[in-house]
């Protein structure tokens, strides 16, 4: 049975998913869904909890948010899919990859790596810490308001704090928690059993607070470091001066090279 909301446009056989990050929404894809789904069927659900409701009241986790994904996917019988995950989302892209057996390729957009093992209780206390002492609302505010660099997105920056704090603390927040749990217990094991290509787009890294800042072209950054440290077919664009949100601030460039790895990687748009 599926549980959550989803947006389905196009005919294709071949479909691409695309999956909202954390407090987010599939609207952050609009530009990719409104472009690709003239040649292939597109997907973007919301996630549970993300639209204030909770079927059955399920666990807030990553596990379950990619078993509802995955219901979907199922159901629809594609031939090819293309996990395409923002942020969160590329948790999600990876852990969905390991449970369909139709997954031909993965783009993991600005994606992170809050903690492993050994660094597990370290940082969920440091979570907790800044919980305790400015309060969650204030976390998530300052948390999103750094995604942004240019002032050109201001707009975007407040619509979209405002969506994440609208977002019920009851859902959110287990979320948030259970993100860093799976940081550090299963994506390693996930990533390990994956032979599928990767594509990443990478606009931000994060600070000890998890605050954002840009990165640099020729900087090394350790979750594409991380990534590339399975082995797996990996192509990667950096984006300067561009904030959390690519899909946003950067469609046309987005779409141009999500094409152009699609071509890459021979998924046929014509394939009906």
């Amino acid at each position: 049975m599926i549980e959550i909301k989803y947006l389905e446009k196009g005919d294709s056989k071949n479909c691409l998913f695309f999956i909202h990050g954390f407090c987010s929404g599939p609207e952050d894809w609009d530009a990719q869904i409104n472009f690709f789904s003239n040649n292939f069927s597109v997907i973007a659900p919301t996630l549970r909890g993300h639209d204030g409701k909770n079927t059955k009241e399920r666990p807030m986790s990553i596990e379950q948010l990619s078993n509802d994904c995955v219901s979907i996917i199922k159901e629809k019988k594609f031939n090819k899919v293309i996990l395409i995950g923002h942020s969160m989302g590329t948790r999600l892209a990876i852990d969905i990859a390991n449970k369909i057996n139709n997954a031909f390729g993965i783009v993991l957009v600005d994606g992170s790596r809050f903690s492993n093992e050994n660094l597990y209780r370290d940082t969920i206390k440091t979570f907790e810490d800044a919980i305790a002492n400015e309060s969650y609302i204030t976390v998530l505010e300052n948390m999103f308001a750094s995604m942004f660099f240019s002032k050109e997105f201001d707009d975007d920056k407040t619509r979209i704090i405002k969506r994440a704090i609208n977002i019920p603390e009851k859902y959110s927040l287990p979320l948030r928690r259970n993100a860093i749990w799976y940081d550090s217990h299963c994506v390693d094991k996930n990533l390990n059993n994956l032979t599928l290509p990767i594509l990443i787009l990478h606009s931000t890294k994060l600070d000890m607070k998890t605050g954002r800042s840009p990165i640099k072209e020729d900087e090394s950054l350790p979750y594409i470091n991380f990534i590339k440290s399975f082995n797996l077919e990996i192509q990667v664009k950096k984006f300067e001066k561009t904030g959390h949100y690519i899909s946003i601030e950067k469609p046309n460039v987005t779409n141009s090279i999500i094409g152009k790895w699609l071509a890459h990687i021979k998924v046929n748009v014509h394939d009906h």
